[in-house]
């Protein structure tokens, strides 16, 4: 039972203990609790502060970036305004520019030389006169020094006398002395000029040998100025001095009307001479023109007609010596009776052929004989037209001889060639011949009239005659170093175009008055004519058929089926 008891109450004490140590643990917990309490709530607390800090830092931040913004705004505004107002100044000073540049190149040049001229020589002027100023006040200093150390020097001696005076006693010594320094005294002070004459004289010579300086440095100015040109004195002004020291040339309004009354004036006249000098220039060139195509159309048509008789010329030929190929063979040909009769029913064949066919050789020996007569015609027009060439110095008559060369007709090498190569015969009488042609406007054949000339030639002979002369007119008159002017061969051209304008005019007028005469003519007959008078009804016209289509459908009648009707005839038509 003891046993029992005591470990019961071991037991007991040992719970207590247990007990007690609990209960130590939850004091020690509830204080360790109350003490994260009271931190947290000082947590809180403090983080609430913080955060009330946080937020019134934010909101000063706030404000601030919000007065920043405004700011910056406000300064981006003025920065605009600022940058509108620099282009606007600067549009301004560009206008300004060109206006003070439009004003320059409308001042006299002289100015320009006058103005910097004058600014030089006030410059140098300047520096001269600061110099010289310089130069006086420094000497009228040495003056001043020098006359106070006079002054001084003789306030000191008097002092040194008397103590000498004093020292060596005896009264006649020092009378003497006396009589000696007083005489030394007033010498020096008899010598002594007043210091406002010498000022004066300073002066005066400064500003002598300032003038001097003066004169020397304008002419040295001028002569550089002289040496430059307009745009660099200009450049010069721009540059080195400022606009408010450059003076204006024009001071009035009546100055710029005056120029500008002048230059109009002057802008009129050349106006005038311009549009007198364009209508010249686009009458010439249509002239020119006019008469170019009519050229080139000559020349086409020559061209065709020498085509078209060679062609002609060649088949001739081959007629010709199929004929004589026949004639050859059936003269060759020797049989009996039969055979004769056959010989003679073909010669009576060849005669008939020979008729039928000698009558286009006929017409083509016509045809030969008026080209030939065309030919001579042109070549001696040509030979009586024909002038030897000279400068326009050696005489007044070569614009009449101009119109001569250049109204001849040109012909092309290519006729040359042809005619040529087929007429052989012709080739062989030119080697007996001697034909000297002379330069443009020599005067033909040397040694034989005109008509001569013209009956001992044959067609193409004065075809190549023709043709080399027209060619050395051409080159003659193309040539600059003949002298022939542009102007001398435009009026030509111009004198030709108005007599065909004007041929052109006589004949439209002639044909306008016949129309107007046959006009007049039938109105007056049927003036005169007696009146017409219908009496009673009007007949009917008939009325056209319905027509119907494939599909039964009706066509519209009236006037859109005349009009079908009518382009249906004229499309058959």
């Amino acid at each position: 039972m003891r046993l029992d008891l005591a470990n019961k109450e071991a037991e007991i004490r040992h719970l207590e203990e247990e007990m007690d140590r609990a209960e130590k643990r939850v004091r020690q917990q509830q204080e360790q609790l109350a003490s994260t309490e009271e931190k947290f709530n000082n947590f809180l607390k403090h983080s609430n502060l913080e955060q009330d800090a946080a937020v019134r830092r934010a909101e000063i931040e706030s404000k601030a970036k919000l007065e920043r913004l405004i700011d910056i705004k406000k300064l981006s505004a003025q920065i605009s305004h600022m940058e509108q107002d620099m282009r606007k100044t600067e549009i301004q000073l560009e206008l300004c520019k060109e206006y003070k540049e439009f004003m320059d190149s409308i001042t006299v040049p002289q100015w320009f030389y006058d103005v910097l001229c004058s600014l030089r020589v006030n410059d140098a002027s300047e520096v001269i006169l600061r110099e010289a100023e310089a130069e006086y006040t420094r000497r009228a200093e040495e003056l001043m020094v020098a006359m106070q150390k006079a002054e001084a020097r003789r306030e000191s001696h008097q002092p040194v006398v008397f103590a000498e005076r004093q020292k060596r006693g005896g009264l006649r010594e020092e009378r003497h002395n006396d009589e000696k320094n007083d005489g030394s005294l007033e010498e020096e002070e008899g010598e002594q000029v007043p210091i406002e004459a010498q000022l004066e004289k300073l002066h005066q010579e400064l500003e002598a040998e300032a003038q001097k300086r003066q004169v020397e440095a304008t002419e040295s100015i001028k002569k550089e100025v002289e040496a430059l040109s307009v745009e660099e004195v200009r450049a010069v002004l721009d540059k080195e001095y400022p606009q408010e020291r450059i003076p204006m040339y024009f001071t009035e309004p009546d100055q710029i009307l005056d120029i500008f009354i002048n230059v109009e004036e002057g802008n009129l006249f050349l106006i005038q001479n311009s549009q007198e000098l364009e209508e010249e220039l686009e009458r010439v060139a249509m002239e020119y023109f006019h008469e170019q195509e009519e050229m080139t159309t000559m020349m086409r048509q020559r061209h065709a007609q020498m085509e078209s008789l060679a062609t002609r010329i060649k088949e001739a030929q081959e007629r010709l010596k199929q004929l004589e190929e026949r004639l050859a063979d059936l003269e060759n040909t020797e049989d009996g009776a039969d055979a004769g009769l056959e010989a003679a029913r073909g010669k009576k064949d060849i005669v008939s052929s020979r008729r039928n066919k000698a009558e286009p050789v006929m017409r083509q020996e016509v045809l030969k004989k008026l080209i030939e007569r065309a030919v001579t015609d042109i070549f001696r027009c040509i030979t009586q037209h024909s002038v030897s060439p000279r400068r326009p110095e050696d005489g007044e008559g070569l614009e009449d001889k101009m119109r001569s060369a250049v109204r001849q007709k040109p012909l092309s090498a290519r006729s040359r060639s042809s005619q040529a190569a087929l007429s052989p015969k012709a080739k062989g009488k030119k080697k007996d011949r001697n034909i000297s042609e002379t330069a443009p406007g020599g005067g033909g054949v040397e040694g034989q009239s005109d008509g001569e000339a013209s009956a001992n030639m044959w067609p193409v002979e004065m075809l190549t005659i023709i043709e080399t002369k027209i060619d050395e007119y051409i080159h003659y008159i193309n040539n600059p170093e003949n002298g022939i002017e542009q102007s001398l061969i435009m009026s030509v051209i111009k004198m030709r175009d108005k007599e065909r304008r004007h041929r052109a005019r006589v004949i439209q007028l002639e044909r306008q008055s016949t129309e107007r005469e046959e006009r007049n003519k039938r109105a007056l007959q049927r003036s005169q004519a007696p009146v017409v008078r219908r009496r009673g009804k009007p007949v009917m016209w008939r009325s056209h058929p319905p027509v119907e289509t494939v599909r039964g459908k009706e066509v519209k009648q009236g006037p859109e089926t005349e009009k079908e009707s009518d382009q249906d005839d004229e499309f058959f038509l």
